[in-house]
């Protein structure tokens, strides 16, 4: 059976904490955006891009999510347990910016990119 889906877990710089909801994985390190000629033809253009990953954060974790973290690099560990895949993102970096909804404690508009992905 093939599946899907389960529990996960992060750690970021040595810390583990605990993802809000699901995360996205953008593990390809090129895009690829196709268009047409006015004859009619098409052609594409690859551009180089950053893998990452896209999460969201449960405000209770203790991190203070203020310059200092914004601009420390990250090593992160994100680990799909009941699937056993692990991915790392070494030498990543935040993009974004936090936003915390005070109604659920949820801390989004962050991702995680790197130059440096492989999975295992």
């Amino acid at each position: 059976m093939d599946t899907k889906g389960g529990r996960c877990s992060i750690e970021i710089n040595g810390s583990t904490y605990s993802a809000r909801a699901k995360a996205t994985i953008m593990p390809s390190r090129v895009s690829r955006e196709n268009g047409v000629n006015l004859d009619g033809t098409g052609y594409s253009t690859i551009k180089p891009a950053l893998a990452g990953i896209d999460l969201t954060f449960d405000r209770g974790l203790g991190i203070v999510w203020d310059e200092a973290l914004m601009l420390t690099e990250l090593n992160v560990t994100f680990v799909e347990d009941d699937l056993g895949v692990t991915h790392l993102f070494t030498g990543a970096a935040f993009e974004g910016a936090p936003s915390l909804d005070t109604e659920t404690g949820e801390v989004s508009g962050l991702s995680i990119r790197t130059d440096k992905y492989q999975v295992i």
